[in-house]
């Protein structure tokens, strides 16, 4: 029996995203280790349940279950004080930690950076610091690794990757990160595990051209700290609505808003909010505002039945890509550029940070008009790279594990 701890795999989180590389995750060890016949334990900290309990979620009809608890607090004041508040919580990570056999980190895809913030990057790095006070084996999974732009943060996040006993990237350029500050550590550059998602596909009407739009209310709101905290060319709400002015002067495509982002109250991440605002000040017949999405596997399969697809949201985009819509990614940072453009050899795709809203018009006007292209484009990429780096990830897993 193996006791796996997964750290910073989100299941209650409204970023449908965050949920579909735990879903992911859970789904492709449970394949990998029930064809080796191998029984196991999995435990999820971060997981965003308040309770430490065993829990259970259906992906293709295999019931997976997991126990969540809650990651040791960092060796601080703060960390003290949580401590003092929650002992029986406490007691409890400790007993897991010290019958674990192996940790296994998925850093939420793009947290282990300092772009969201200090608090943000230490708490993903606490599974880190876990895996090393308890002598345990560590694999970071595919995930971005950077920017760093704090050099203190960065010589921590360094200390963390020389640890690992296996370390994975999911895209080139953080790759070359690892490789230019730790040039004696074995990387292996795979794909984000939210491309092997399951889902099953939304059927549309038929006589209309659906055009999926994601809108990240993030951006709509300039970032967590500042009007303008991605640094982005021009104003985004202003490029949201050159987009939707244009679609709608097509009379054969109905757009449908399709956040990735959900929680039940307003809030800056809240992309539902941000939808729901656009759908009524359209008002229009053509406008479809998506359901609300409680799992990442029913939200991929809305994405999958549209015709053309955009967004902001990167795993709205590969909740397209990986199910053959053509797609606009609309880049904010270095994530987009290294996924779509150095690994996919995928070179549609908006960037913010450098694009004027009369150029992202102009490069999703192009794209919609190469739409059939663009689909067979992606379906070869599908069959070739993503699923070579499949493979390269089960036996990297394997190796890790020993079998």
């Amino acid at each position: 029996m193996l006791n796996i701890i997964l750290g910073n795999a989100s299941i209650v989180n409204g970023n449908k995203g965050c949920v579909a590389l735990s879903y992911s995750t859970m789904f492709l060890l449970d394949e990998l280790l029930s064809q080796r016949g191998v029984d196991y334990c999995l435990y999820l900290s971060q997981s965003g349940h308040n309770d430490s309990s065993l829990h259970s979620l259906e992906i293709q009809g295999k019931v997976l279950e997991y126990e969540t608890f809650h990651e040791l607090p960092e060796f601080s004041l703060r960390g003290l004080y949580q401590a003092i508040l929650s002992p029986k919580c406490i007691l409890k990570s400790l007993l897991i930690y010290k019958k674990a056999h192996f940790v296994l980190d998925i850093g939420q895809g793009d947290s282990f950076a300092d772009i969201y913030g200090i608090w943000r990057f230490k708490r993903i790095f606490n599974s880190y610091l876990s895996a090393k006070r308890f002598k345990l084996p560590l694999c970071v999974l595919p995930q971005t690794i950077g920017p760093f732009t704090n050099i203190s943060q960065q010589k921590l996040a360094l200390d963390g990757i020389k640890y690992a006993k296996n370390v994975m990237v999911r895209d080139r350029l953080s790759l070359k990160f690892v490789a230019q500050h730790l040039p004696n550590i074995i990387c292996k550059e795979v794909i984000d595990v939210a491309f092997f998602l399951p889902y099953t596909k939304h059927i549309c009407s038929s006589g209309f051209v659906h055009v999926g739009l994601n809108v990240s209310s993030l951006l709509w709101h300039g970032g967590y700290y500042s009007a303008n905290q991605f640094g982005l060319a021009d104003d985004y709400t202003m490029a949201i609505h050159f987009i939707m002015n244009y679609f709608l002067s097509l009379p054969d495509v109905i757009i449908h808003l399709i956040p990735h982002v959900m929680t039940g109250e307003k809030n800056l991440e809240n992309d539902y909010e941000v939808a729901y605002n656009l759908y009524e000040e359209y008002h229009n017949s053509r406008v479809v505002l998506a359901p609300f999405f409680f799992d990442p596997i029913t939200a991929k399969g809305y994405i999958a039945g549209m015709d053309f697809f955009m967004g902001a949201r990167m795993h709205a985009t590969i909740a397209a890509f990986s199910s053959g819509v053509p797609v606009v990614p609309m880049a904010y940072s270095r994530k987009f550029n290294g996924l779509y453009v150095d690994t996919l050899d995928y070179n549609c795709m908006v960037d913010l940070k450098v694009d004027s809203c009369e150029i992202v018009l102009n490069k999703v006007k192009e794209a919609f008009i190469n739409r059939n292209h663009l689909k067979r484009v992606i379906k070869e990429r599908m069959n070739g790279v993503v699923m070579k780096r499949r493979a390269i990830l089960l036996d990297e897993l394997a190796i890790f594990f020993n079998l």
